[in-house]
C-alpha cells in the first residue's frame, strides 16, 4: 500500500499468463474430493477463478482503517480502480469482512466466488458484533465449503439467503435486510398501504404495500387465475376484483420446524406474527416423506414434499424457487411399470420452466442421489456439475453430529430461560426482604 494512494500494482501481470497458467491436470487428477464445480473446468473457466482471485486481493488492499474517511478513501478507490464509487465501497465492504473472518477469507481464496457472491456475504455479515463474529464466521465457511465433488456454487440469491438464515439465528439483531423484500416484515407503519394515481387520462395506477407473506399469498392467486384464464396479472386482478375468477383453487405449503417452531412459506421463513396468521389458515396437515403415485401426474403431497426439500429450481446455479417450479421425472417416464421413470418424491425434482426445457431437450443427462444431490452431465462437453437442495426440508434426515448440535442447541434455550426465571425470582425475594421490618 502506497501513502496517501492505493498501489495496484500487484496485479499488474501478462494477460497470456493469467489465462494459460493454469494446473488443469492438477484439478482433474482431484475430482473425487470435494470442490467447487468451478475448480474442475478448462482453461476459461479456470481463469474466471483466478479473476476471482484477484478481485479478493483488490479488497484486501482496499480495506480501510477505522478512521479513514469515507468520501475521501472510497473517492481514491473510484479512481484508482475505474469502478463507480458504490463498487469502491463494496471492496471496502468485503476487504473489512475478510480482515474479521480470516478463516472465511482462507475458504474464499480458491476464487468460486464472484464478486457478487462476496458483495453478498459482506452485505449480510456486516451488522455482526465482536461477540458473536466467530460463530457467525463458522457457519459461513460451512456454506462456502464443498461437501461433494463438481458441487455447483449457489447462486447469489440462495447464497444471501442461507446467509441470512445463519446471522438471524446466532445473532437476530443484525440479521440485514433482505434486498429482495422476501423474510424480513417491513416496520408496522409500512406494512399496510393502498395509493392511487388517477392523474392519467388512460390509466390508474395503484400502488399497495402488504407484509412478505400476504403478498406471496396474493401473487399465487393472482396468476392462478391468469394462468386459468390465459390472461396477464392486471386483467386476472380486475377478474377478481369483479368476482369473475371462477373456481380457481391455490394451495401455499407451509414447513413447520418442530424443533423451534418456525414456519416456512414457498422460500422464506416467517416471523412469528406472520407464522401465527398462517398457521390460523392451515386447512390441512401432513407428514412429509417418500411416496410413488401411478400414472405420471405427481400427488400434492409429492409436490409439497420435493417442493420443500429442493428450495429452488434444482438447475445449477438457478435461483427460481421451486415452489412455483414444474416437477420433473429426472428418468423420462414412459408409462410402463418396468422402466421409465417413476412418479415418486425419490425420482423427481423441481425445474423452472426454462431449466425444464433444456433438460427435455437432452442437453444434459440428470442422476439423482439419495440424499437428494442432483449429478448434471453436459452432453455438450462432459463436465459433471452436482447442485443440492436448498429447502427447509433439504436436512430433515439428521446425521448424528446434526441431532447432537440441536439437543445441545435446544439444552442450551431451556436453561438460558430457566436461569432467567431463577433470576427473576431471587430478584423478586430480594425486593421481599427489603420490605420486611426487623
Amino acid at each position: 500500500m502506497v501513502q496517501g494512494g492505493v498501489d495496484l500494482g500487484f496485479i499488474e501481470r501478462d494477460f497470456e499468463e493469467l489465462y494459460f497458467d493454469c494446473d488443469v491436470e492438477y484439478v482433474e487428477e482431484n475430482l473425487d474430493e470435494p470442490c467447487w464445480a468451478v475448480s474442475a473446468q478448462e482453461v476459461m473457466y479456470s481463469a474466471k477463478r483466478q479473476v476471482n482471485v484477484l478481485e479478493l486481493d483488490i479488497a484486501r488492499e482496499a480495506t480501510p482503517s477505522p478512521t479513514d474517511e469515507v468520501s475521501r478513501h472510497a473517492r481514491k478507490l473510484s479512481v484508482g480502480l475505474g469502478v463507480s464509487k458504490g463498487k469502491a465501497l463494496a471492496y471496502c465492504d468485503i476487504g473489512t469482512m475478510l480482515s474479521r473472518m480470516p478463516a472465511l477469507a482462507l475458504a474464499l481464496q480458491g476464487g468460486a466466488f464472484s464478486f457478487d457472491h462476496l458483495r453478498a456475504l459482506a452485505d449480510s455479515v456486516v451488522a455482526v458484533d465482536d461477540a458473536h463474529v466467530a460463530e457467525v464466521e463458522s457457519g459461513v465457511v460451512s456454506l462456502v465449503t464443498p461437501t461433494t465433488p463438481r458441487q455447483v456454487v449457489p447462486g447469489v440469491v440462495t447464497l444471501r439467503r442461507l446467509v441470512q438464515q445463519v446471522v438471524a439465528e446466532v445473532q437476530p439483531s443484525a440479521r440485514p435486510i433482505d434486498p429482495e423484500g422476501q423474510g424480513e416484515p417491513p416496520p408496522p407503519e409500512a406494512q399496510l398501504d393502498f395509493s392511487v394515481d388517477t392523474r392519467a387520462d388512460a390509466a390508474t395506477t395503484f400502488r399497495v404495500t402488504v407484509p412478505t407473506d400476504e403478498g406471496i399469498g396474493m401473487i399465487r392467486i393472482i396468476d392462478a387465475v391468469a394462468a386459468a384464464r390465459g390472461c396477464s396479472r392486471s386483467r386476472a386482478l380486475v377478474d377478481l376484483v369483479h368476482g369473475r375468477a371462477g373456481d380457481v383453487s391455490v394451495t401455499l405449503n407451509c414447513y413447520r420446524n418442530l424443533d423451534d417452531g418456525r414456519m416456512h412459506l414457498e422460500s422464506t421463513w416467517l416471523h412469528e406474527v406472520a407464522t401465527e396468521r398462517w398457521m390460523a389458515r392451515v386447512t390441512e396437515l401432513c407428514v412429509a416423506g417418500h411416496s410413488e403415485v401411478s400414472g405420471y401426474t405427481p400427488s400434492a403431497h409429492q409436490r409439497a414434499t420435493d417442493a420443500g426439500r429442493d428450495g429452488t429450481c434444482r438447475f445449477p446455479g438457478c435461483d427460481s424457487p421451486a415452489a412455483t417450479a414444474q416437477l420433473d421425472h429426472v428418468t423420462r417416464w414412459d408409462g410402463e411399470d418396468d422402466g421409465g421413470g417413476k412418479t415418486a418424491t425419490w425420482s423427481m425434482h423441481s425445474l423452472c420452466p426454462g431449466c425444464h426445457s433444456l433438460k427435455t431437450r437432452g442437453l444434459y443427462d440428470v442422476t439423482l442421489n439419495p440424499d437428494g444431490s442432483d449429478w448434471w452431465t453436459s452432453v455438450e462437453d462432459g463436465h459433471v456439475y452436482v447442485s443440492t437442495p436448498t429447502g427447509p426440508l433439504a436436512d430433515a434426515v439428521l446425521d448424528f453430529d446434526t441431532r447432537l448440535h440441536r439437543k445441545v442447541r435446544t439444552l442450551a434455550r431451556h436453561n438460558e430461560a430457566r436461569m432467567r426465571w431463577i433470576a427473576e425470582i431471587e430478584a423478586a425475594a430480594e425486593e421481599a426482604q427489603k420490605l420486611v421490618p426487623f
